[in-house]
């Protein structure tokens, strides 16, 4: 898969495995404070830790505008990253708390546009490569891609009613709001099965992989779908241990898709886009991640309806891309010379 050779080349350069790791270490320390083990001191830590590390990445991302920051000697690395925790406990209140709001509101609109743009790449990715197998079986080709079709189709919608039964007999207060966002998915689909039959009988040909695309981002919103719940009924005070481990995987392996995806087409982002390096598009995309993280335990703010704010919008761009990318997918797709 192209995310993980993505990976592995990022993690084959010491300053991006810092960064990562680091990341990573710094983001379940914030989990830990919240619901494991809440303290003030561990409380100020995180946050002096993380704006230390914030200031670090910017620092870097400036750079990278300039140069290679994989050519900078690890000597200026460390000065660099002393500077910034110096700088970080003076300043910790002046870099999260005078335009807090805002900022994290723009920083929650980017980490929701590229999750959801890079979840619907990997429903997608998966479900055409399965159709792509298929379709170079020659000999049972149309056999093996009928069979695809009604089984992903049945499949989605038995676990399509499951869900709906299991939210309508369990969380009762909220099945109004799940309603909606069911209605919403259930429409979506139906455009985007209107699009494939309509093609398959125009031009006769067939984008059998559609309704594995349907359970896999059905499975995505349910996702979503659980987050908003769990957020209007709990907020941010649940210690549900095992909801959080959950979550943090889902995020944590998104983030990873995220950034091997973009290491992986490193050449295409340098013909494309001239003004961007691919190191300073994952820095950009590390900082508002980790601002966010951070922010969640900054002590001035109650981000409870940013935690609605954030699912529902998250929901809405996945949609938006769906509906979108869905039917320019099944145009576009091809297998070699020939579409599927």
């Amino acid at each position: 898969m192209g995310f993980i050779s993505g990976l592995k080349g990022v993690f084959k350069k010491p300053l991006y495995t810092f960064i990562i790791i680091y990341f990573i270490c710094i983001w379940f320390l914030i989990l830990i404070e919240r619901y494991a083990i809440p303290s003030a001191e561990l409380e100020n830590f995180a946050i002096i830790l993380g704006a230390g590390f914030v200031l670090f990445n910017i620092m870097l991302f400036f750079l990278s505008f300039f140069m290679s920051i994989e050519k900078i000697k690890i000597i200026y690395i460390i000065i660099l990253l002393v500077i910034s925790y110096i700088i970080a406990i003076v300043f910790t209140d002046d870099i999260f708390f005078p335009t807090f709001e805002t900022f994290f509101v723009i920083t929650l609109i980017v980490n929701q546009f590229f999750t959801a743009f890079f979840a619907f790449r990997l429903c997608i990715d998966n479900s055409t490569k399965l159709d792509d197998y298929f379709y170079k079986k020659e000999k049972y080709r149309a056999v093996l891609r009928i069979l695809e079709f009604f089984l992903f189709m049945f499949i989605y919608i038995g676990f399509f009613f499951l869900v709906r039964a299991f939210i309508s007999a369990k969380i009762h207060p909220f099945t109004a709001s799940a309603t909606v966002i069911f209605r919403v998915i259930f429409w979506v689909d139906i455009v985007l099965m209107g699009v494939v039959l309509l093609r398959a009988i125009i031009v006769k040909k067939f984008a059998a992989y559609i309704t594995l695309f349907f359970l896999l981002t059905f499975i995505y919103v349910m996702y979503i779908v659980f987050d908003y719940l769990y957020g209007l009924s709990a907020g941010s005070s649940n210690e549900d241990i095992f909801y959080v481990i959950i979550s943090f995987i889902v995020d944590l392996g998104l983030f990873l898709y995220i950034i091997g995806t973009i290491y992986d087409r490193i050449d295409y982002i340098k013909e494309k886009i001239k003004l961007f390096k691919v190191q300073t598009i994952a820095l950009f995309l590390i900082i508002m991640k980790l601002y966010v993280q951070i922010s969640k335990i900054f002590p001035r703010s109650d981000l409870s309806n940013y935690v609605i704010f954030n699912e529902i919008g998250l929901f809405l761009i996945f949609i938006f891309f769906i509906l979108i990318f869905g039917i320019h997918s099944i145009f576009a797709h091809k297998v070699k010379d020939k579409e599927a």
